[in-house]
């Protein structure tokens, strides 16, 4: 006699090497697989894992954008104070040739 339990529902099967395998009991996971399930299973280890690295990846890209702006707007801000002291430097050059 078998003292399993009888599942109505989706559910992971997970074996000791980490392999996972969605055991489909409602229609809409046996035509669409996990994501189409109607039983609301949660989703596996790998595609929580999967969807954490996307969002990180995601944070790391809209990271790299601001990064890319900033070093952007700072080499403005350089070039706009390179000109202003070249511009004291004629200024000073100026006033000293006037005061001699």
């Amino acid at each position: 006699m078998d003292d399993a339990p009888t599942r109505t529902r989706c559910h992971w099967l997970r074996d000791e090497d980490g392999l996972e395998i969605l055991i489909q009991m409602c229609c809409g996971a046996a035509i669409g697989g996990p994501a189409e399930c109607t039983c609301n299973v949660p989703e596996s280890r790998i595609e929580a894992a999967e969807r954490g690295r996307a969002e990180a990846e995601a944070h790391v890209l809209r990271l790299m954008d601001e990064r890319d702006r900033r070093l952007h707007e700072q080499a403005g801000i350089w070039g706009r104070n390179k000109r202003l002291r070249q511009r004291i430097e004629e200024l000073e050059t100026l006033l000293a040739g006037t005061t001699s």
